[in-house]
């Protein structure tokens, strides 16, 4: 729990359940970082989600709830994590948003009634195992859809886990988690893709270190340093499918 840890270490070396349990207000400032292009912004003209209701799977402290409710009728983000309900919550109240919930809950086990919500999204999500997790959620997502509704993931596109420093990185579970994500949704289950690139400015060797270094390991965290390096282009994978309902 945060109030129990004595002191922050360098980096959680890719601990990213570390990462949403203690520290929080890290994972919220590296989310917050801006994009070259506003992420709901392309994602609604391309989508159109005006007077929709969404529900946001693995919703986190709240970024990609807040970015949908710029457009929807509704959205109901789900997270297992406490600590990261209660950081989107307070943001609710600071933002006054008056079309955003927050409820505990997860892909596998969305806490919602059957043909209740348009769009289902899951930005980032952790599904592990995905053999496993991943067509829990789509069947979830499929019964809480409404005929015509739209499933809506992305994800790191693989070869691309922490964006352009993959190779720095050198995690090598991650190529194999991002090929077996892909394998799911695309061979498995049938969606579409497209792949989108984003470049995340944190405009000093201070910030990028204590969010992005912070995450990703000293081996980031050295290369930081040495090439006085500031922003990253990442690639996303977009996977999309309507349902068919009768």
């Amino acid at each position: 729990m945060n109030n129990m840890r004595t002191s922050k270490p360098l980096t959680i070396e890719n601990r990213w359940d570390i990462l949403y349990r203690d520290y929080p207000e890290v994972y919220e400032e590296f989310a917050s970082v801006p994009s070259m292009q506003p992420e709901a912004t392309r994602l609604h003209h391309r989508f159109d989600f005006k007077g929709k209701d969404i529900v946001d799977i693995g919703s986190g402290s709240g970024r990609s709830t807040f970015y949908f409710a710029r457009y929807a009728k509704s959205v109901i983000g789900v997270e297992p994590e406490k600590t990261m309900r209660e950081l989107a919550e307070r943001e609710a109240i600071r933002r006054g948003s008056t079309n955003v919930r927050f409820f505990e809950g997860s892909g596998q086990d969305i806490p919602l009634p059957d043909n209740s919500a348009d769009v289902v999204t899951a930005i980032t999500a952790a599904f592990h195992p995905i053999e496993e997790i991943v067509p829990l959620f789509i069947r979830e997502a499929i019964r809480v859809l409404r005929p015509e509704g739209l499933i809506l993931v992305e994800d790191i596109t693989p070869g691309w886990y922490g964006g352009e420093l993959h190779d720095v990185i050198q995690d090598p579970d991650t190529d194999s988690l991002a090929t077996a994500r892909n394998r799911m949704y695309v061979d498995v289950h049938g969606f579409s893709y497209e792949d989108v690139e984003k470049i995340k400015d944190y405009r000093s060797l201070e910030k990028i270190i204590r969010t992005y270094g912070f995450i990703f390991g000293m081996n980031v965290i050295n290369y930081l340093r040495k090439h006085n390096k500031t922003s990253i282009m990442w690639r996303f994978r977009q996977y999309y499918k309507i349902t068919k309902k009768s």
